[in-house]
């Protein structure tokens, strides 16, 4: 029996091994939707970073002023 296990697997290790070719289709709009998303992405660290830095730095201008 544990050969038929060892022959299973190297024969599915055999299968895994082989190139396998992707026939893929990119439409126009996946590009649009990339710059889209990076634009939000951008715009969304720019809105909530802004008040943990203010507050950051008014911590550090309390702190020094002292």
């Amino acid at each position: 029996m544990p050969t038929v296990n060892l022959r299973l697997c190297l024969l599915l290790l055999a299968v895994l091994c082989q190139p396998a070719t992707a026939h893929a289709y990119v439409d126009p709009g996946t590009g649009m939707l990339l710059w889209q998303g990076l634009i939000a992405a951008v715009g969304a660290v720019l809105v909530f970073m802004r008040n943990p830095w203010q507050a950051i730095k008014r911590l550090f201008e309390r702190l020094f002023r002292r």
